[in-house]
């Protein structure tokens, strides 16, 4: 008997035996159950209908010490500055709640509430502040944790990483989630996240849409960097796959360390200087850069051209006037940009008089000001004066001017919103659910929402809201270009389009005379490995090096090579004409077909089957042309392009 198979039969022994005595304990502990720990929420507003949100309102957190010799403390997001650009989003959803109860034709008669927690933009405080939302309202005076969660949906939360973690989570309890942020295409996978929707388009899209760029602007020799998370890798992933059937060849990937390690940041700068890539994309939050990029501008690098991701090229942590150096000309696809009417007046009323105990609200001080609203021994910020008010030059909090992640928050809102009002419409015998019934009002339940969810149409600020099968939004990006504004910060303006409802070839639509490069430029930036052959000159591919890599070497006698492209080498028409240079026509030319390379391999000398045999196995990578009256054949991309076969 194998010891797990005696462990099993132990264990089935331990569990039959158990005396009523040992039952009455069980019992008696369930009896005394009670919260090990306590996870709050931001902001919590009563309701009929409660929903949750996840915001990453501080960047990293103190992790406790999880050794489990003892009790662990409770996580801590405080001791690090505010996100304010975040705590902008949170507010987004506090505002929508706010507009849809004093809506008398949306939801009339009912109430949306919510709880709003930290994430840290950290999957596992995103794990605890999920399952501190299904605990239900009373928590900490309840004796029992018996107590259902009146829970119907969650916007968030903000990162791939956090959201695979929460979407597990509300899976066995059915509950539908709706992320704006979180773009990585695994979470497309209906049998894997069957809760999950997102108003942000998948990633499979994004990198749809950057392989098209660099093929736009011939960026053949690139450099990747990405987040050591989930979204990071699939995207990474994602893009080489796009790229292997094009021209475009990778320098180098690095993964930027999370959390951020100085060693390694300096180890990836070397290889950025080192490197003859002038563009680097990079797939990664502004969280994830804002350690490294301090390392970069530090070592002082400049002319690389930046290809930022979704989560990034709208980074306005980075808008300052000294990031323009090593920053300015980025380019980069941004989710769509909305219109929130009321947002810009509602983010003025947040503030420390308003929510005097709401330790969030000290901390945006703290964040905008640098001082503290009610200062303290332990923290050495002096104290505000107590006139300070929000003003636009906040840009991190304020700006309002074309809200993106924000405007998502916003419609995730009213999704949720519009699925509720459907679900309140359904007649009695005209439902969807079983023997055509309807969901109960005072008792619905997440997964009769989460149908209603599947189905939503509705339009707001001219946009049409809905999902696909796979539970994601339409896909549409701003082309989004860093450049200096009139104080010398960078601006973010829009200078193209994608739109992946369009065929293909017609999805990419870009203003190049609009566009700023790095460094200032006006001409689009050269990033290749090796430069194109001059006429009369062939490409030698470098052993062991990418097919973008190669030198140039004279063509052979008797064979010319008509144009500057990477590929183009025909022989020379030498039979009986004077020397011309004058380019082949296209009538001139035939392929050599499979059956006439075994008729030709079949008289070859023996000295030349071997390289012969070569150009065959990799017909498929080359393209051979041969002159109809001449019986000179050229191989492309090969060394055996000076091989002559005698036909018999």
């Amino acid at each position: 008997m194998t010891s797990l198979a005696l462990f099993s039969l132990l264990y089935s022994v331990s569990v039959l035996t158990l005396t009523d005595s040992s039952l009455s304990s069980i019992t008696s502990a369930a009896s005394k159950c009670t919260l090990l720990n306590s996870f709050q929420p931001g902001f919590v507003v009563q309701g009929d209908y409660v929903i949750g949100g996840i915001f990453p309102l501080h960047f990293n957190l103190k992790m406790p010490d999880l050794n489990g010799t003892y009790r662990p403390p409770p996580i801590n997001c405080n001791g690090h500055r505010l996100f304010p650009r975040a705590f902008r989003w949170a507010q987004t959803m506090r505002l929508a709640v706010e507009e849809i109860n004093q809506n008398p034709v949306l939801l009339p008669n009912h109430t949306l509430g919510y709880k709003i927690f930290d994430s840290c933009r950290y999957p596992l405080t995103g794990q605890r502040a999920v399952l501190s939302m299904l605990n239900g309202e009373s928590e900490e005076n309840s004796s029992m944790c018996t107590n259902a969660s009146s829970l119907l949906a969650v916007i968030g939360p903000s990162g791939s990483a956090q959201s695979i973690v929460v979407s597990r989570i509300l899976q066995p309890f059915r509950i539908p989630m709706i992320s704006y942020a979180s773009s990585c295409a695994c979470l497309s996978d209906r049998q894997k996240y069957p809760t999950f929707f997102r108003v942000i388009p998948s990633d499979d899209y994004q990198v749809k849409a950057i392989a098209q760029l660099l093929l736009h602007f011939n960026w053949t020799w690139v450099g990747l960097l990405r987040g050591d998370n989930d979204y990071g890798r699939f995207a990474a992933k994602g893009l080489l796959r796009e790229l292997q059937e094009t021209k475009v060849c990778v320098a180098y990937q690095e993964i930027i360390p999370l959390p951020y390690n100085r060693q390694m940041g300096l180890r990836i700068i070397k290889v950025m200087r080192g490197s003859t890539a002038k563009v680097v994309v990079v797939f990664a939050a502004e969280g994830d850069m804002t350690l490294f990029l301090r390392d970069y501008m530090t070592q002082n690098i400049t002319g690389i051209q930046w290809v930022a991701s979704e989560p990034l090229v709208t980074a306005s942590l980075f808008s300052g006037r000294e990031y323009y150096p090593y920053l300015g000309g980025t380019i980069g696809f941004g989710i769509k940009k909305g219109h929130i009417s009321r947002l810009g007046d509602f983010l003025q009323t947040v503030n420390t008089k308003r929510y005097p105990d709401n330790v969030l609200v000290h901390e945006l001080w703290e964040s905008l000001y640098g001082c503290s609203p009610f200062p303290s021994s332990v923290t050495q910020i002096p104290p505000c004066s107590g006139q300070e008010t929000l003003l636009e030059q906040h840009s991190a909090y304020m700006n309002t001017s074309s809200p993106r992640v924000a405007y998502n928050v916003y419609k995730a809102v009213y999704a949720i919103a519009h699925s509720l009002h459907n679900l309140l419409l359904c007649q009695p015998g005209r439902g969807p659910f079983q023997n055509n019934s309807c969901a109960q009002s005072n008792n619905i339940h997440p997964w009769q929402l989460q149908h209603y969810l599947q189905e939503v149409n509705f339009q707001i600020a001219g946009e049409e809201v809905d999902f696909d099968a796979k539970g994601d939004s339409v896909p549409y990006y701003d082309i989004i270009n860093w450049q200096r504004g009139p104080e010398g910060n960078i601006e973010f303006v829009n200078v193209g389009l994608f739109d992946g409802t369009k065929d293909v070839g017609e999805e990419l639509l870009i203003q190049e005379d609009g566009i700023m490069w790095a460094g200032h430029q006006s001409e689009v930036p050269v990033s290749v490995c090796s430069a194109s052959c001059l006429p009369g000159f062939r490409k030698a591919v470098r052993r062991g090096e990418p097919i973008c890599c190669f030198d140039c070497v004279p063509c052979d006698s008797g064979k010319i090579s008509n144009q500057t492209t990477l590929t183009d080498f025909a022989p020379r028409y030498m039979l009986d004409q004077p020397e011309s240079s004058e380019p082949l026509r296209s009538s001139d030319l035939g392929h050599w077909d499979l059956e006439g390379q075994i008729k030709a391999l079949v008289d070859v000398p023996f000295t030349f089957y071997a390289a012969a045999a070569a150009a065959l196995s990799e017909q498929l990578t080359q393209s051979c042309t041969f002159l109809k009256q001449s019986p000179n054949i050229c191989c492309h991309l090969s060394d055996v392009s000076a091989a002559r076969l005698y036909a018999a």
